[in-house]
């Protein structure tokens, strides 16, 4: 309620008994804007009273009495002092300064028991001795302005819990959470006495149900009914409830799920159907988010869950072609034909092993899983790797390769084995898209902090729609279809990103179709001071900032130094794939080692408790227990004998090594490995000499 005074100015009669100064008229104007007019003898307390009289209360003329106390009664009973206050303090001869004009906003009571709001101004009318002898005034209903300032100032709160709630909805990744705070919301912004959500999820059905704490409703007629009840506030209504069901619908059109809602009071609005609407549209599309995403990662784990058998089970036919190609070593010397196969296979079989690194690799890549074994070493070792891998392409083809290194070493901060795959894989790019009798060139300089690496050919070119393209993973680039795309197409694209994980770039350029293409890339290089003490150069805040992951407890992965045989030493070669066991077997047995064969690992566990080999070279996947178990078993009977234990294996994932090493392997070699390694790693890890029990 607001009352407002106006000191008292010149509204003074000259008559100290003034007739009345209202007629006894009809006033159409009065009528038509729901107002009352009233003349108040302040001396007498009777008034007169004419106008809409029966619009503000519901009463009539002849219910009316003519004193004050019949209108003072209807105003609502927290207001009513304060304007009963005001009309005294402005009528009473004791104010040192009355004011002349009384503005009120209160509300009354109708007849049919609801409350009205009214707006009352009066003027204090004073005779020649400054003494109140009239209140003239009028009485406006503004009941229906009030409900739509209270209607807007609900929407326009409304609206803007509806932006909150969808900003905050936005970066929920949860669909239970989802639903519940559209549910919390639409008890909140529609008046809702309860709210009960449903989304299908699979075979699942997420259900969740907000109620008020108080059922309540904020009535649209903007005041009580019952006397107690402020402006806007909630009124407790019985349980009848009056259901809105709204659905939760994909893009496609397809039902999600609903959310219903019911009040008891009244039928909710269109006002509020909209907003529930809208709610339900932000909740749907932001579940049907949640479950694509989560469809995303999980298409993702079945992809790299995938490539990873895959790779297993190609590497596992790969293991005795490699072994065959060994044994065919010891008698090509002495036919052509037989060499010039085992290079064949040999070829192909290395062919096989890098397409399948690749695959894993992809997987790495895609999900920041790559990891860096970083080492000060020379650009121009890994060049010389690389040079090395890639020499038989270059004869195959008949091209030339012009190498221009600076006479300065460059020492780099880098993975070796990564390094050198990042300029094998430009290599074998600039091979395959070169023609026979062409030309490729390799020029390295450096500055201050960096070393810069071209690789140019004189290739098909790379087109200038494609050149935006051709680190893309699965890209290839075609010669007016006049040339068979080789590869997977990932090998420019995990190079570049090797590249960055080293702290560098990887660009590409070429003139055009058939102009060739040159290849940049820059790596940070190490100062000489730095690659010459490169313990201090790791401390120091200028060592360069490389993307590494370091394990040094995980177990070996690179291929140990040749080593000439010593002494036999008496192995168990362990693995279901009977063609890999009895070939690896079989070369063992020619570098002057005593070897048993076992296809299962329950059977491995029996022959080594029996036996108690030096050194057990074992697959994993294994039928009866597996190449864990086995392992585990197998160190619980070693006692202080000798063993090494040697897992060779299809799984070359950083989990999958660190499971071996839990099991209690040495060393984790990934299938296919020359038999040459593991009799190498065989002597160099026994003493040999032990006698059998």
């Amino acid at each position: 309620m607001n009352v407002i005074e106006e000191p008292a100015t010149s509204y003074a009669t000259q008559s100290d008994s003034p007739g009345p100064l209202l007629p006894e008229r009809d006033d159409l104007a009065i009528r038509v804007l729901s107002a009352m007019m009233y003349d108040v003898d302040v001396r007498t307390g009777d008034v007169l009273r004419t106008g809409s009289l029966d619009a503000l209360v519901g009463g009539t003329a002849n219910e009316v009495t003519s004193q004050m106390g019949w209108w003072e009664s209807r105003i609502h009973p927290d207001e009513r002092g304060a304007v009963v206050g005001a009309f005294r303090r402005a009528t009473s001869d004791d104010e040192a300064s009355p004011p002349a004009v009384i503005a009120s906003e209160y509300r009354v009571r109708h007849q049919d028991g609801s409350w009205r709001t009214v707006w009352d101004q009066a003027t204090v009318v004073r005779d020649a001795s400054g003494c109140a002898v009239r209140v003239v005034g009028s009485i406006m209903d503004i009941t229906e302005r009030k409900q739509s300032e209270f209607r807007l100032q609900r929407d326009a709160e409304r609206l803007r819990r509806l932006a909150d709630l969808t900003i905050a909805i936005n970066v929920v990744s949860d669909d239970d959470e989802v639903l519940q705070r559209a549910a919390e919301a639409l008890v909140q912004l529609c008046d809702a006495d309860r709210v009960h959500g449903a989304v299908a999820r699979g075979g699942r059905r997420i259900t969740c149900d907000v109620v008020r704490t108080a059922v309540s409703h904020v009535a649209d007629d903007h005041t009580g009914a019952d006397g107690g009840d402020a402006v806007g506030e909630p009124v407790v209504t019985a349980a009848a409830y009056s259901p809105l069901r709204v659905v939760l619908s994909r893009r496609d059109g397809s039902p999600l799920g609903d959310l219903v809602l019911t009040r008891g009071a009244s039928p909710f609005t269109s006002n509020e159907l909209s907003i529930a609407v809208q709610i339900a549209q932000v909740a749907a599309v932001t579940i049907e988010n949640i479950h694509l995403l989560d469809a995303l990662r999980d298409a993702d784990r079945r992809k790299d869950h995938f490539l990873a058998t895959l790779a297993h089970e190609l590497r596992n036919p790969l293991t005795p072609i490699v072994n065959a190609v060994a044994m065919l070593d010891r008698v090509a010397a002495s036919h052509t034909g037989v060499a010039r196969a085992r290079e064949t296979i040999d070829r192909q079989s290395q062919q096989l092993v890098r397409l399948i690194d690749d695959l894993i690799d992809v997987s790495r890549v895609t999900q920041d899983r790559l990891e860096l074994r970083c080492e000060v070493l020379p650009l121009r070792d890994v060049f010389d790797i690389a040079f090395e891998a890639v020499r038989p392409l270059l004869i195959e083809h008949n091209l030339h390769l012009t190498a221009n290194l600076p006479a300065e070493p460059i020492y780099l901060s880098a993975d070796p084995t990564r390094l050198t795959q990042v300029l094998t894989n430009i290599f074998n790019n600039a091979v395959h898209y070169t023609d026979p009798d062409g030309d490729i060139s390799v020029d390295v300089t450096m500055d201050a902090t960096s070393a810069h690496i071209e690789v140019s050919d004189t290739g098909i070119g790379i087109p200038e729609e494609q050149l935006d393209h051709v680190f893309e993973m699965f890209a290839h680039v075609y010669d007016r279809g006049n040339r068979t795309p080789v590869g997977l197409g990932i090998g420019l694209a995990l190079a570049r990103r090797l590249v960055e994980l080293h702290g560098g770039s990887m660009t590409a350029r070429s003139a055009g179709v058939g102009l060739g293409s040159t290849f940049h890339v820059t790596l940070p290089r190490l100062p000489l001071a730095d690659a010459r003490h490169p313990r201090s150069s790791t401390a120091g805040t200028d060592a360069p900032s490389v993307s590494t992951h370091r394990e040094p407890a995980l177990l070996p992965m690179t291929t140990p130094r040749f080593v000439p045989l010593v002494a036999g030493r008496r192995v168990l070669v362990v693995d279901d794939n009977v063609d890999a066991a009895d070939s690896l077997a079989l070369l063992l047995e020619r570098e002057g080692h005593q070897v048993q064969v076992a296809y299962d690992g329950e059977t491995a566990v029996q022959m080594y408790t029996a036996f108690h080999q030096e050194a057990v070279v074992m697959d994993i996947g294994l039928p009866l227990i597996d190449g864990y178990d086995a392992a585990r078993a197998m160190r619980d009977v070693q006692g202080d004998r000798e063993l090494l234990l040697v897992a060779l294996t299809g799984w070359g994932q950083g989990d999958d090594r660190r499971k071996s090493q839990a099991a209690g392997f040495d060393h984790h070699l990934v299938k296919p490995v020359s038999p040459r390694v593991i009799h190498t790693l065989v002597v160099e890890n026994t003493r040999g000499g032990q006698t059998p029990p």
